[in-house]
């Protein structure tokens, strides 16, 4: 069972840091039902697209940060199988002269919106991103002061950041390739935190005390699982989480979900807490900046594009 944190309340900091030690933690969800409803019928429009039809919504320089990519690109960063599953990503834009989008480009691309596919897919997923993105703020307030930090410890280093939500698409495992594929590999998200507001169906595992728990997020709530760069940050009082997205046996017909990677700004150093020493565990990680993690990561999942580059001729 998930440990429940509850937003905008005082104490209970013990309590909080149990639930990053766990890596997943349920919490109310402040972003409309309908909204989520509405995204959710939009983009199933989308992915119901023919394939050549869906492939002109790629964004080449991104790394799959916005737009459209085709299933078997992502796989686990031990180098298994692809995953099944196709991917729609997006985010807020940052103006041409942002100092941020001039040094990393890559991580800043333009969302990129089939509306003249999907009518009104623009505006609806515009807001979903705006709004689960002040949900996971509060969020980070909270889990800040529990780690002995001002509250607003984590707004600097989310402010402009490139948080990016991402849709997926798990097709039918009847229809996958072969018989060793899977929706989604075991895993770890490499951001702060993630939210994972209800899909579709079930499918969702994690990896709790060395055991595989299936979670269905109840009506009304979110998971959120810790990322890499909250591990790094904690010293690793925060786990970041494991889990994965698995068909269970007989299960039939696909599976959409939602949800919305945290990342800090590139420029970040990620240097560890000093809250609560009695909690921390002994320093492991080195100072990395936010954009080495996300660049060692990308390569380790097959995710940079100069990785599927064609080679060039004699």
């Amino acid at each position: 069972m998930l440990k429940e944190i509850a937003l905008g309340t005082s104490g209970g900091d013990q309590h909080v840091r149990a639930a990053l030690r766990d890596g997943f933690f349920l919490v109310r969800n402040t972003v409309p039902d309908t909204l989520l409803d509405e995204a959710y019928g939009l983009l199933g429009t989308f992915f119901e697209l023919p394939a050549d039809v869906k492939a002109d919504c790629r964004v080449p320089g991104s790394n799959g940060q916005s737009g459209y990519l085709p299933p078997l690109v992502e796989q686990g960063e031990k180098g298994r199988t692809p995953d099944w599953k196709e991917l729609f990503h997006w985010g807020a834009p940052l103006p041409d002269a942002h100092p941020l989008r001039e040094r990393y480009p890559a991580r800043y691309p333009q969302p990129c919106f089939p509306d003249h596919l999907v009518p009104g897919i623009g505006a609806t997923l515009g807001e979903l991103h705006a709004r689960m993105a002040r949900f996971q703020l509060d969020v980070l307030r909270r889990i800040a002061g529990a780690l002995g930090a001002a509250p607003g410890y984590f707004e600097e280093m989310l402010e402009d950041g490139p948080v990016v939500n991402r849709a997926t698409w798990y097709p039918p495992m009847e229809q996958a390739p072969s018989d060793d594929h899977v929706w989604m590999v075991e895993h770890q998200d490499f951001d702060l935190i993630t939210a994972l507001p209800r899909a579709t169906a079930a499918g969702l595992d994690v990896l709790i005390d060395g055991t595989w728990t299936p979670v269905e997020v109840p009506e009304g709530y979110a998971v959120l699982n810790v990322g890499m760069v909250l591990e790094r940050l904690t010293g690793g009082l925060a786990r970041a989480a494991v889990h994965r997205v698995v068909a269970a046996p007989g299960q039939s017909g696909g599976r959409l979900s939602i949800v919305q990677f945290c990342h800090p700004t590139p420029w970040t150093v990620l240097s560890a807490l000093r809250g609560h020493p009695g909690d921390r565990e002994p320093e492991r990680y080195p100072a990395l900046t936010a954009q080495d993690l996300f660049q060692r990561t990308m390569y380790r999942i097959n995710r940079l594009d100069s990785q599927r580059a064609p080679a060039a001729r004699p």
